[in-house]
């Protein structure tokens, strides 16, 4: 007899390759959605530091007292002008912002910013910066 027709087998095989197909498409969505907040979040923290810079430049001090906001941080870089280094970033990139002030008593300085990311493995980043060396350094 000449049947025409998907049998069960056919059927359930073609649904195992496309969900293949799918967790295939989605894990490579997620690598590059995961990079795309972190890269962001290096972003902000790049203008970030060039407004904490001016600040140096024109006082000669870091800003001197500890921010977990970045409203915080950003309410404490003012030219002498009375204006603001710059527009604040979103902050939509991190779920968590710690600014820690240097120690007063220590001439050189070094302050460091960390951020968590709103990727999905909560990545964090921690910059720091003193007179002999700046580091960047990625975590979960």
């Amino acid at each position: 007899m000449n049947q025409r027709g998907i049998t069960t087998l056919e059927l359930m095989l073609v649904v195992v390759i496309i969900g293949i197909l799918s967790m295939i498409t989605m894990t490579e969505f997620f690598k590059v959605h995961n990079r795309a907040y972190v890269g962001a979040a290096l972003s902000d923290l790049q203008v970030l530091r060039q407004a904490i810079a001016m600040h140096d430049a024109e006082y000669g001090y870091f800003p001197d007292v500890d921010a977990n906001s970045l409203n915080g941080l950003v309410s404490q870089l003012i030219d002498p002008m009375g204006h603001p280094y710059l527009s604040p970033p979103s902050g939509r990139n991190w779920s968590t912002f710690a600014y820690v002030a240097p120690d007063p008593s220590d001439l050189t300085g070094d302050y460091e910013l960390t951020v968590v990311c709103m990727d999905h493995q909560r990545t964090q980043i921690t910059v720091h910066w003193n007179s002999v060396v700046e580091y960047l350094r990625l975590g979960p």
